[in-house]
């Protein structure tokens, strides 16, 4: 049986003016010629607390490894000699992994390196009325309600949208004075930043947020003296009004995008015959969007943009005067099959996921109570409610991995509204401060 002979690095010393000589197998023998062994070893470790798939680690930005739900273990198909560092490349569905002893240089089989895997935290921004009867603005982390200081105790404020950057929580809406005017802002990690409106005496609000890099954007509507709601955002806390179809008619911003360089506002803007017309501004050009009746009242409230595809999640009325749900793709409407077509239905959140469209909203069933749901690639699917013969909906949507998360509120059987999500189809209420009033979640994100 012939001998495997172990791989011999050499690294020669001629240029120091050293010579190399070879014995009779043709091994270099100079005392001058450094020999090394070379071994590979295999990279691996423990897993803890992973109860979901989609996990993917990978070592030395490559060798991609794909890990089972509840997997104990780890190791790479791969070898290595020398460095290695393990990170995750994909988290799984909605669990946070951690690594932990992942990168060093194996000078044997590694197998201490821990990965530890976590529920993933979301954000359920929102209000929960108190017992007084005032709706307090704050948010759900990962279920605990964490409440924001208004401007005035005594006054209703809400979160009406949210954004996650880094470890920088933005919780955008209102706050109400001592004045009963609607004020917008925002929270940042908890404080109040108040946003200058056109007229200080007049409501304004901040019906959405998005964060890029060092740049805060909130969009919504600032009321002029001549009390019209006038569409536009603030940018660092610098307001930008958008040009309307007609200045003495009322436009809104409910949706803001930020890509690349683009800046999309979706909403509406009323003609001169007073009709509310759909459509969205990009850097500041509008764009309107045609309606299933041209005098009939159409709104987006959710926009998606996906690679040069802008979409726009909307309702628009019929000639019967049914609000119609569905949503425009470069411009091109595309009606959504309703619960009962005589009945109102709506898109309040639009999310792109790969190939799949979802809209998250509700449909009026035969009895005119709203029925949360969502339609994806056009196909609905109703979510259970705490009351049959009571409203819920849909607001918000986020879809995670093979998750899909829908958030709003659903009636008891006292009518009251309560706060939560429905994760693929199970719902979870949310705590509120006072179980016999309103709570209700506007905007759902991780």
């Amino acid at each position: 049986m012939k001998k495997i002979l172990p791989i011999l690095l050499t690294i020669s010393l001629s240029l120091l003016g050293t010579g190399c000589k070879k014995d009779k197998k043709g091994i270099l023998t100079n005392p001058a010629t450094l020999l090394l062994l070379v071994r590979s070893h295999s990279i691996g470790g423990t897993i803890s607390g992973l109860t979901e798939s989609g996990l993917v680690l990978q070592n030395n930005s490559t060798d991609d490894l794909t890990v089972q739900a509840n997997a104990t273990s780890f190791t790479f198909a791969t070898k290595v000699s020398g460095v290695y560092s393990v990170t995750v490349k994909t988290q799984p569905s909605s669990q946070t992994c951690t690594v932990t002893g992942g990168s060093g240089s194996a000078s044997a089989d590694v197998t201490s390196i821990t990965i530890s895997c976590v529920a993933a935290t979301f954000y359920a921004g929102g209000y929960s009325t108190n017992s007084s009867n005032v709706s307090i603005p704050g948010y759900w982390k990962s279920g605990t309600w964490t409440a924001l200081t208004p401007i005035d105790s005594t006054k209703a404020s809400e979160v009406k949208s949210m954004f996650i950057s880094g470890s920088d929580v933005y919780a955008g809406g209102y706050s109400t004075n001592g004045s009963n005017v609607i004020v917008p802002g925002y929270w940042k990690n908890g404080t109040w930043t108040a946003l200058t409106p056109i007229d200080s005496t007049k409501n304004a609000w901040v019906y959405t947020m998005a964060v890029s890099g060092s740049d805060v954007y909130g969009g919504g509507y600032s009321t002029n003296g001549s009390s019209v709601t006038v569409a536009g955002y603030w940018k660092n806390g610098t307001w930008t009004a958008l040009t309307p179809i007609d200045s003495t008619k009322n436009s809104e911003v409910y949706s803001i995008i930020v890509s690349g360089a683009d800046v999309y506002a979706g909403g509406y803007s009323t003609n001169s015959s007073s009709v509310s017309v759909s459509g969205y501004w990009k850097n500041g050009t509008w764009n309107a969007l045609p309606a299933i009746d041209s005098t009939k009242d159409a709104w987006i409230y959710s926009m998606a943009v996906s690679g040069s595809d802008v979409y726009g999640g909307a309702q628009s009325t019929n000639s019967s005067s049914v609000q119609v749900a569905g949503y425009w793709k470069n411009g091109t409407w595309t009606g959504l099959t309703s619960v009962d077509s005589t009945k109102d239905a709506d898109v309040d959140s639009m999310v792109i996921s790969g190939t799949d469209v979802y809209g998250g909203g509700y449909s009026k069933n035969s009895s005119s109570v709203r029925i949360a749901g969502y339609w994806k690639n056009e196909t609905w699917t109703a979510l259970s409610s705490l009351a049959s013969s009571q409203d819920s909906r849909v607001r918000s949507m986020v879809i995670s991995g093979s998750d899909v998360y829908c958030a709003g509120y659903s009636k008891n059987s006292s009518s009251v509204r309560i706060a939560g999500y429905w994760k693929n189809g199970t719902w979870t209420g949310l705590t509120p401060l006072d179980s016999t009033k309103n709570s209700e979640v506007n905007s759902f994100t991780y």
